[in-house]
């Protein structure tokens, strides 16, 4: 089958899903049927990094080709302004209906209109629910750990009205070929799930979370910190496999979802003409390191490594998932070549045909993640909250004690994983002998020639993407005429060319 000259595109993404959580990446407990699906039928990246271990900042990466350093995207509240460049927009420029559904964490509200056609959050057709097991002071009540649920919990419940909303767009489809972004609540915590998916998983068989020897031995403060805070030392053995199970319910109801677009898809007719990717914005502890939810300045594979799936049609499927590297910001240039768009501004990504199409093995030598602040910038902090707050334990440090949240920058070959931060210890793993990153040997003297290595790459990268410079002049004078890159960029509005 040929590829077709604008294909339909489905972007279906989730909220702190792990990579090690599907069943393509190989784990052999979990069920995600679907996400294997469009893995097997096309590819499937067991190695995709995000760059920063929160939501807005990876997503707006993810749509921008723009790693957080490059136009001070390093916050929760610092998204797509109207003169920044973004993927919705770029594919609604070029004619595509762009459906967006759910939640947001990635353009500020004044660039809705101009980059996108639809938008919804869901409507459920019943009345949502809410779950609060635990009151303030209760042993359980920090560690997002809720349990089992009603049918019409909330978060679910709106998850599924966006899915459904999608699936039935997909069967009337508008007159120009669509781009969707379908974004899911789920996994994210509190990790609370309805049945069948409450008692889907053996809470025996899960795999147990990652576990030190010594406990945050080699290990930045705040990962302590906020262990205690959460009390989480207080956790069980028996609740931490019982948050693994939970968490890979919400998994596999989530990967449900995907299933009902997949499903529309087929029944329209439109299967062979739109490029399908499943991934995540970043991942969650999920009990590793005795820790949950996630963390903004550290870089654990189970934060930073997630799903990422796609299927473009007339490629033949790869006979195997990949392990190449590849970074969250490289999907922006792969969508934009395969649909015939041009992208008119800098931008860092690197499209990943030539491994989609079986040409190549390896992409990228280095991926990269960053994330936390300078202790003097209180504009950069989250919400600060009341400790009756479940989301109390992390961001309130960044108030109290900025240090913890200090700037961090992760660097990661096949082999090695580097942190370097500016406050707190540095780190160095031996991603091939110790994949759970229990032993930092930062301050091993015979690790002396792979640091300086990584410290080098580290300098070129921010060398190389340290800021994006528009595709267009300022002319100096009326005398100067603008040269013939610079005038085709004067017809787009600023919001594409600042």
């Amino acid at each position: 089958m040929s590829q077709p000259d604008r294909p339909n595109v489905v972007l279906f993404v989730t909220d702190q899903w792990r990579a090690k959580d599907t069943g393509y990446w190989g784990n052999e407990v979990i069920q995600s049927p679907f996400t294997d699906e469009i893995a097997k039928e096309g590819a499937g990246f067991r190695k995709c990094f995000v760059q920063n271990p929160v939501s807005t900042t990876s997503r707006v990466a993810m749509a921008s080709g723009w790693y957080c350093h490059v136009n001070g995207h390093r916050t929760m509240h610092h998204m797509l302004r109207p003169h920044e460049p973004n993927m919705l927009r770029y594919f609604k420029k070029a004619g595509y209906h762009v459906w967006w559904g759910g939640k947001n964490d990635m353009l500020a509200m004044e660039t809705w209109d101009e980059s996108c056609d639809t938008r919804t959050t869901g409507k459920p057709k019943v009345k949502p629910t809410k779950a609060e097991p635990w009151k303030p002071g209760d042993r359980l009540y920090h560690t997002f750990l809720w349990g089992k649920v009603e049918e019409t919990y909330g978060p679910s419940l709106h998850d599924d009205a966006v899915a459904e909303e999608a699936a039935e767009f997909i069967r009337k489809p508008a007159s120009e070929p669509f781009f969707m972004l379908i974004n899911q609540t789920f996994p994210h915590p509190p990790y609370a799930v309805h049945e069948p998916y409450f008692s889907m998983y053996d809470r025996s068989k899960v795999p147990f979370p990652i576990k030190q020897e010594v406990p945050f031995e080699g290990k930045p403060v705040i990962l302590k910190k906020v262990h205690e805070r959460m009390r989480m030392n207080e956790v069980t053995d028996e609740e931490l496999r019982e948050i693994v199970a939970v968490y890979y319910g919400m998994c596999t109801k989530t990967d449900r979802n995907l299933g009902w677009i997949l499903d529309a898809l087929k029944e329209s007719g439109r299967w062979d003409d739109t490029v399908v990717v499943v991934t995540s914005d970043h991942g969650d502890f999920v009990g590793d390191y005795q820790s949950t939810e996630k963390m903004q300045n550290t870089f654990e594979d189970c934060l930073v490594n997630v799903p990422f799936c796609i299927r473009v049609p007339g490629c033949d499927p790869l006979s195997k998932p990949t392990d190449a590297l590849i970074e969250m910001i490289d999907l922006l240039p792969t969508l934009c070549e395969v649909c015939g768009i041009e992208l008119r501004h800098t931008q860092f990504g690197r499209s990943l045909m030539p491994v989609i199409s079986g040409e190549a093995d390896e992409h990228r030598e280095y991926v990269f993640s960053e994330g936390g602040a300078l202790n003097t910038e209180i504009h950069t902090h989250e919400t600060d909250r009341p400790k009756e707050n479940i989301y109390w334990s992390r961001p309130a440090l960044q108030f109290t004690e900025p240090d913890t949240h200090g700037k961090a920058v992760m660097i990661r070959s096949h082999k090695w994983k580097y942190v370097r931060r500016l406050y707190d210890t540095d780190e160095l793993y031996d991603m091939e002998n110790d994949p759970g990153e229990t032993k930092n040997r930062v301050n091993d003297p015979a690790m002396k020639d792979v640091i300086d290595e990584l410290v080098a790459a580290m300098c070129t990268w921010f060398i190389e993407t340290g800021d994006a410079v528009p595709i267009r002049w300022d002319r100096r004078g009326a005398h100067e005429e603008h040269p013939p890159w610079s005038q085709k960029n004067l017809d787009d509005p600023p919001a594409i060319v600042p």
